[in-house]
C-alpha cells in the first residue's frame, strides 16, 4: 500500500498513489462517505480549523457534529448539527473526497 510517515509519533496516511488507483476497484458509496466523515471529524477536532465565530451575540463553528453517510445512489454531508445535510452524487462525493486527500480543508462547495 501506500506509504506511511511518521510525524511527531502520530501515523499520517497520505492515500493511494496514482498507480495504486489505477489498480483498484472503484469505491463503493458507502466508503466514500466514511472517508469523507473521517476528514470531518478531524476538522471538527482541530482547534486550528473548527474556531469559534461570533455571530448575532452567539458562538458557531463551522463544524459542529458534522457526518457523512450514503443512502441509495447519493452521499450526504452535513456540517452542523442542527442544520439539513447536502446530496452529493457519486462523481461530486469523489470530486470532494479527491480534495479533502490532498490536504485541503473545507466544504464540498469549496473545492
Amino acid at each position: 500500500m501506500s506509504t506511511l510517515r511518521i510525524a511527531r509519533e502520530k501515523r499520517v496516511y497520505n492515500g493511494p498513489t496514482a498507480e495504486e488507483m489505477a489498480t483498484m476497484s472503484p469505491l463503493k458509496l458507502s466508503e466514500i462517505a466514511d472517508r469523507i466523515d473521517a476528514h470531518l471529524k478531524r476538522f471538527e477536532a482541530s482547534g486550528a480549523i473548527n474556531k469559534s465565530v461570533r455571530r448575532n451575540r452567539v458562538d458557531t463553528r463551522p463544524y459542529c457534529d458534522a457526518c457523512a453517510y450514503s443512502i441509495g445512489r447519493y452521499v450526504f454531508v452535513r456540517y452542523v448539527s442542527y442544520q439539513g445535510a447536502t446530496s452529493m452524487k457519486r462523481d461530486e462525493a469523489e470530486k470532494y473526497l479527491a480534495w479533502l486527500d490532498s490536504g485541503n480543508v473545507g466544504k464540498h462547495y469549496d473545492c
